[in-house]
């Protein structure tokens, strides 16, 4: 009979700095945890040779898996280097130049087999390709790639690789974390916070200055003869297309539970950009759809009355209310399908406290947004200046808004069940 470890009801935890005055002890409860040098981990550690986010440990009842997030001095499991590898209770870990021990109420010196008919411990954890802190539920049989819901095309019921377009199949995973979640509304005072943090700032200016160029460029090319308007065209549709697929990566990550801002995407090819400008320019057109059919009318009508008036604000404040859920739903679909409102409106219904929140929010960023526009040039008379705040504004707001649409959906995942087999 094959040996397999026991299954321990133990206690675990991480000596930090064993065996000196300045020890401390990280308690390993059943889930996931994040341990590096910034403040968001779930146990901080604050030494130069650690790095922000340095690795991540998954905890069940068979052991306790490290994987390293990328970091500049490594992971080691007894001095041995460790991309991802089983932590046994005795064993250390270094992170850059911290070492910590594992320690257990109750450590078997040997393999002892299963009783007949016994079943063995789940596999390890897999984590997402793409989302390497999110727990994949998924498995490409053809790349070998494991992904979370938020990382897969959804069609008919169905889950597909977006690389390969192979079916994906279902993984059993540890559970992702113990204990209740945090509420949407506890998750979204910090989304304000969000986009400052770490590289957030850099982020920032540089996709501002990136922006700022490509209107730059638009406006030049408005005086240029000939065939200026198609390369006004296809700039639009580049800045557009790239800062949607910037947006739906930071909504998708947020999903998945990362809790760093991602890099801007990598121009890979031209349907990297022209996919997620056509989702954006499709949803706003559905989502508007009443308001702009009720303003060609009124354009093009002899006579109006009183009602058209009211009617057209009504579709407008309808589609404002819209938008958000259809761009979420756009974004973890990967399909402009999602817009359906049998999809839609139900999944508002489901969360209507939370979700009006997240309306409320979007009016005051799109406000805010159009106040700084207006009155910047204005209170600073000083050229580029308030454009150049703006655009920083704007961006930051933007960011705001669509970390809390992907707080919304972690949160809400189980009520909205768009991912349910």
């Amino acid at each position: 009979m094959e040996a397999q470890p026991v299954k321990l009801e133990a206690m675990r935890r991480l000596i930090v700095n064993p065996g000196t005055a300045s020890a401390w002890e990280i308690p390993l409860a059943p889930g996931v945890i994040s341990l590096g040098r910034n403040a968001e981990n779930n146990f901080p550690i604050e030494h130069d040779s650690v790095s922000g986010a340095h690795c991540l440990l998954t905890v069940t009842d068979s052991g306790v898996l490290i994987k390293d997030m990328g970091s500049t001095n490594g992971t080691f499991v007894n001095d041995a280097p460790a991309d991802e590898a089983v932590l046994l209770p005795g064993q250390t870990l270094r992170l850059g130049d911290v070492l910590l021990r594992l320690e257990s109420d109750a450590e078997p010196t040997a393999a002892i087999p299963l009783p007949a008919g016994a079943k063995a411990d789940a596999p390890a954890a897999a984590f997402c390709k793409i989302h390497p802190r999110a727990l994949a539920r998924l498995h490409c049989p053809r790349c070998q790639r494991n992904f979370c819901d938020a990382c897969v095309s959804m069609r008919q019921g169905r889950t597909f690789c977006r690389a390969c377009g192979v079916e994906c199949q279902p993984l059993e995973t540890a559970p992702a974390s113990a204990g209740p979640e945090p509420s949407f509304f506890s998750m979204a005072r910090g989304a304000f916070a969000y986009p400052l943090q770490g590289d957030g700032v850099i982020l920032l200016v540089g996709g501002t200055i990136f922006l700022l160029v490509i209107d730059g460029a638009k406006y030049v090319l408005r005086f240029v003869p000939g065939y200026g308007w198609v390369l006004l065209l296809l700039l639009t549709v580049f800045g557009t297309g790239y800062l949607a697929a910037y947006l739906r990566r930071i909504l998708t990550d947020t999903a998945a539970g990362e809790k760093a801002m991602p890099d801007w995407p990598e121009f890979t090819d031209f349907s990297s950009i022209t996919s997620p400008f056509f989702q954006l320019v499709g949803t706003v057109v559905f989502s508007f759809a009443p308001a702009i059919a009720l303003t060609i009318y009124a354009m093009t009508a002899k006579e109006g009355g009183a009602w058209l008036g009211w009617a057209t604000t009504a579709c407008i404040l309808f589609g404002c209310a819209y938008f958000p859920m259809a761009f979420t739903a756009v974004a973890m679909f990967d399909s402009i399908g999602a817009v359906n409102p049998l999809l839609i409106v139900p999944s508002i219904l489901r969360i209507p406290l939370e979700y009006l929140f997240t309306v409320a929010l979007f009016a005051v960023i799109l406000l805010v947004r159009w106040l700084g526009r207006t009155f910047l040039p204005d209170i600073l008379p000083v050229p580029v200046l308030p454009a150049v705040l703006s655009g920083l504004l704007g961006l930051y707001l933007l960011a705001v808004e669509v970390r809390v649409l992907g707080q919304l959906y972690w949160a809400k995942k189980g009520e909205l069940g768009w991912f349910r087999r």
